[in-house]
């Protein structure tokens, strides 16, 4: 019987000295997330009500640091797999930091949007997971999927911590000094991380233990049309979740919720992605990465549209509920279903890539739904638009053969015998 990950992480002394490098990347993972993609919902209601600037245009800021972090992203992979995770990840604090800083004191939307779109980027080229979930296959290449799972179980707490504390600290003192503070709190997540997690860099070894996929290049990658076919569809459903990110808060706001309320239900929905990546060993365990992938999606789909059933507190709390559930599942799934796909040798040059072209095709979810919020008024054409997307991406994955990481996957995941489950 496979344990759960909170289980685990509650377990013995040795369980820490096995588990505390894939610990301190989780941590890493809340303040770079929590700062650069749950801050901005709620800091884009503040700034278009202090300075006015158009919530189209403030959306578009969002999606320039979506394409940064996927241009960033492929030169972070490169260089992480030639020099390791130390380099990349504390230039990557350095200089988006810096960047957000200059940004809590902009006075102009020019300024705003190059300085948001630039050090958001930076940080997440350098600080997402692209970095460090190639970094956890190389230091756990046997026990990946249940690395993956504390990785994301430990940054699954980044909405959960951020979504309140940014409202309180917009409601405390204003969204410039919101913003500086968080960007001090980032220094205090990644630095632990980015000093004490060695190596990252590929070697010649690992390379020759990988057993699948395993592309020596990008150009052999993008040859494979399964590799291309799992971009695209990542590429949709992630446009729908920048989509989510950036408007869900000022959604419930509009269906009339006060910020502290939504705030409070954001948390809720990202609380309720904990239990969600949990429950991903036994999910997969059963239907596979395939079926458990689909399954989230199916949630996804119908837990967006609920929205459209009035706009009470009880549909907006449905939202959080499943929407929740299936969100903590799908970023550990698509890290697996990569990591599986392209093989170990140069999997930070290739999810770097892979992080280039689904911002590339994914950045126009927040900024399309924002102006048509501007256009209509309200979320409910937004609203459909992202449940198609979803839909879309449920459609490509349940039409296609199940793939050999599948069984892959399922079969690291069996106990040993010797190991009494």
């Amino acid at each position: 019987m496979i344990r759960g990950t909170g289980a685990l992480l509650r377990s013995t002394p040795s369980a820490w000295r096995t588990w505390w490098q894939v610990v301190l990347l989780g941590v890493l993972t809340v303040g770079a997330y929590g700062l650069v993609m749950y801050s901005y919902g709620v800091l884009i209601g503040p700034v278009h009500d202090e300075t006015g600037w158009s919530i189209g245009w403030l959306s578009f800021a969002f999606t320039l640091s979506f394409l940064v972090v996927g241009v960033g992203a492929a030169l972070a992979g490169w260089m992480l797999d030639r020099v390791g995770g130390r380099p990349v990840m504390l230039g990557a604090l350095v200089i988006g930091s810096a960047l957000l800083l200059v940004n809590a004191s902009a006075q102009s939307l020019p300024l705003f949007i190059v300085t948001w779109g630039l050090g958001g980027g930076i940080l997440g080229a350098g600080l997402f997971y692209n970095v460090t979930m190639a970094l956890t296959t190389r230091l756990f290449p046997g026990n990946r999927v249940r690395a993956f799972a504390v990785l994301t179980f430990v940054g699954g707490f980044a909405s959960v911590i951020y979504f309140p504390l940014s409202g309180f600290l917009v409601e405390l003192l204003d969204w410039r000094d919101a913003l500086r503070i968080m960007v001090g709190l980032l220094a205090l997540t990644v630095l632990p991380a980015a000093l004490l997690v060695p190596g990252g860099a590929a070697s010649k070894e690992a390379a020759a233990k990988s057993a699948r996929g395993d592309y020596g290049s990008v150009r052999e990658a993008f040859r494979s049309r399964e590799v291309v076919r799992m971009m695209l569809m990542f590429a949709l459903v992630m446009m729908a979740f920048g989509a989510i990110q950036v408007h869900h808060v000022p959604a419930m706001q509009a269906a009339g919720a006060s910020l502290a309320t939504a705030t409070t239900i954001a948390a809720v929905r990202g609380f309720l992605s904990l239990p969600g990546r949990a429950l991903m060993e036994p999910v997969i365990q059963r239907t596979g990465v395939r079926g458990a992938t689909m399954t989230a999606y199916a949630m996804m789909v119908i837990g967006t549209a609920v929205l459209l059933g009035g706009g009470g507190l009880a549909w907006i709390l449905l939202f959080a509920i499943i929407s929740g559930l299936a969100f903590g599942a799908i970023t550990p799934l698509h890290g697996l279903y990569a990591a599986e796909v392209f093989g170990e040798r140069r999997i930070g040059t290739l999810m770097g890539v892979q992080s280039l072209v689904v911002s590339l095709l994914s950045a126009m979810g927040p900024v399309v739904l924002g102006m048509t919020v501007d256009a209509t008024g309200n979320y409910n054409v937004a609203i459909v638009l992202t449940v198609i997307l979803f839909a879309m991406g449920f459609v490509m994955l349940a039409t296609r053969p199940k793939l050999t990481v599948e069984s892959a996957v399922t079969e690291e995941l069996k106990p040993s015998p010797a190991s009494g489950g």
